[in-house]
């Protein structure tokens, strides 16, 4: 990757750049207002479960094998990754909140970079993030390192609003957990081939159960 390459890896990850990811909590709302997450070691938990759990077999898997279906041009192969994300969420608002980050993100690239967008039914954010990480010639595992962190960060982002954690609090989760992400990347690499899973009952109820929160600062 050379420097220009990375001045756009940071650019399509910065939270200036419109996809609306602020907006969603991907169920730590809900978990916080039932008390499941209220402070530094329930959110290591949280984050924890994400990884072994939705990163590496599913997000990032999808993420990897989507990038190397467009760099062989195999559209209809991304097709199906797509499908197959929004097929395994169970939540609607999850399958809702990555297809609207996804469309936002291709949307948005597309009217600044010389990229025809693929005709997709869903668009989740592993395989729009993919997409435009590799038509700007970024590696796999730098945009994967990238995708995580940005994944990552918008969680412990999100428990700020919604837990009693400062900013160091935060930040020591943050980077306990980005000390973990090189490794969670080998592992999506060793699964290359492997069909996407996600098997997370706790995550998926907490997600669910964010349409009945009274009071809601995010969309899911």
């Amino acid at each position: 990757m050379n420097t220009l390459q990375l001045a756009h890896l940071l650019q399509l990850t910065d939270s200036f750049f419109p996809v609306g990811t602020f907006a969603y909590s991907d169920g730590l709302e809900s978990a916080a207002a039932g008390g499941k997450v209220h402070d530094g070691p329930t959110l290591g938990i949280w984050i924890d479960h994400y990884f072994q759990h939705v990163f590496v077999p599913c997000d990032g898997l999808a993420f990897l094998q989507s990038a190397a279906a467009f760099e062989a041009r195999d559209i209809e192969r991304i097709r199906i990754i797509d499908e197959e994300l929004t097929a395994i969420r169970p939540a609607s608002a999850v399958r809702d909140s990555s297809k609207v980050i996804g469309k936002r993100m291709l949307a948005t690239y597309s009217g600044i970079a010389s990229l025809e967008m693929p005709a997709l039914t869903h668009c989740n954010a592993p395989v729009a993030y993919a997409i435009a990480m590799s038509h700007r010639g970024i590696d796999v595992r730098s945009g994967l390192l990238a995708f995580g962190y940005g994944r990552l960060s918008g969680m412990v982002s999100a428990s700020l609003r919604l837990i009693s954690i400062g900013q160091q609090e935060a930040h020591r989760i943050l980077s306990e957990a980005l000390a973990c992400l090189p490794a969670a990347v080998d592992q999506i690499f060793e699964l290359r081939n492997e069909p996407l899973r996600c098997f997370t009952p706790m995550m998926d109820m907490e997600q669910m159960n964010h349409l009945h929160i009274y009071s809601r600062l995010f969309r899911s």
